[in-house]
């Protein structure tokens, strides 16, 4: 039975799938243009692009050149001072949901229209925003992911971050399949697809804690992957099978209506079906293992589950449901089998798949704030109601 909402989305591909079509083919055409005008020195190195691929962190140190860190550390400063920066979660159920507190929230800079406010120091703002379009102009080709190449309104994301002593911020995923965000998961255009952080604290210790704690598959799986990990002809991933190694994508598309679990061959990269019969993508919390062939289901793994991604899993789930269990979630990571640690590290940009990889920030321990330059790359959604 197709659902309310899957009859109002389908009533709209009609309208919006030739025009989204026609647009992608034009952008990838006008990026490959773009991209070999503007790539002279790559800013990033082939294997930090195929770790991106694969599901993996790219780390690079000493990446952001000494007098952005300088003079990026003085505007954010100066901005908080001047009050432009805001709590990122303070709302009732962000408390009890995310982990924060009105002593430990993370703070972000909201000044006027964002980066591009004419606030603070915005030559160095947009020296630095000249900067990432380069880097994102390189992943859209080395990626194949086009549409990261374009500018536009609600395209990027880009602000710094602000962590007091004692803040802290739960684990979670960047960015979710459409569908599993409900009615308002097909609103807007684009969506996150690339996720990097840049670190602003001269001379930072592993003592003053603060890492950025990533939770990959490990080093065995990633390195077997030979599909890119996050989306596949436009759908979002959902999970993993054999042991981390094939990403598991969901396609809400079909000609039946409902929605199809399916993995790439290696081989011949064409899709093979996972689930068992087409079926219709429920309310949070959702178990995509009960849709999935009974030889496949033990080795699935999926990426947004109250464990790993407790803030978007269990959202839903909490507005019915008061006995605690989102209190339970914490930042302990004992259970997991690769953890990794970035020390936040003035100079060093981290980069991954938005999708993909879950992710915390452990508490500040020192007595200083950590202070980061923050954001997404996005690319255009399959297609986008418009309203």
């Amino acid at each position: 039975m197709v659902t309310g909402r899957r009859s109002f989305l389908l009533a709209a591909i009609a309208a919006a799938y030739l025009k989204t079509c026609c647009a992608l083919s034009s952008n990838a055409a006008a990026t490959a243009t773009t991209t070999s005008n503007s790539c002279s020195s790559p800013l990033m190195s082939t294997e930090d692009i195929q770790k991106i691929s694969q599901g993996g962190v790219a780390i690079i140190p000493n990446w952001l050149p000494p007098h952005l860190i300088t003079a990026m550390h003085d505007d954010a400063q100066q901005l908080f001072q001047d009050g432009q920066f805001r709590p990122d979660g303070l709302t009732n159920t962000a408390i009890k949901e995310q982990g924060f507190s009105k002593k430990a929230d993370r703070q972000t800079f909201r000044g006027g229209a964002g980066w591009d406010s004419d606030i603070g120091d915005l030559k160095t703002r947009q020296e630095f925003a000249d900067r990432m379009k380069e880097l994102r102009i390189q992943l859209a080709q080395s990626l194949n992911r086009p549409t990261l190449a374009e500018d536009g309104k609600l395209k990027h994301e880009m602000t710094y971050n602000w962590y007091e002593p004692g803040a802290k911020l739960g684990r979670h995923l960047d960015e979710h399949h459409e569908e599993t965000k409900g009615p308002t998961g097909w609103m807007t255009p684009t969506r996150r697809s690339v996720t990097w952080l840049v670190y602003l604290n001269e001379g930072w210790s592993k003592e003053e804690g603060g890492a950025l704690r990533c939770l990959p598959r490990s080093d065995a799986s990633i390195q077997k992957n030979t599909v890119q990990v996050g989306c596949h002809e436009g759908n979002l991933q959902v999970g993993w099978i054999n042991d981390g190694v094939d990403p598991v994508f969901l396609d809400v598309f079909r000609e039946s209506g409902g929605a199809a679990l399916y993995q790439v061959n290696n081989n011949s990269a064409e899709r093979e079906i996972l689930s068992v019969m087409d079926f219709d993508v429920p309310a949070q919390p959702i178990d995509f293992s009960r849709f999935l062939k009974e030889d496949i289901r033990e080795s699935f793994a999926q990426i947004s589950t109250s464990r790993l991604d407790p803030r978007f899993a269990n959202k839903d789930a909490a507005a019915n449901n008061n006995n605690g269990a989102i209190a339970q979630h914490d930042f302990d990571c004992s259970d997991e089998p690769t953890i990794l640690d970035v020390t936040p590290v003035a100079g060093t940009l981290v980069v991954f798949d938005s999708v993909s990889l879950p992710h915390l920030v452990r508490e500040v321990t020192g007595k200083r704030q950590r202070i980061a330059a923050t954001g997404w790359f996005h690319e255009d959604s399959q297609f986008s109601i418009e309203m």
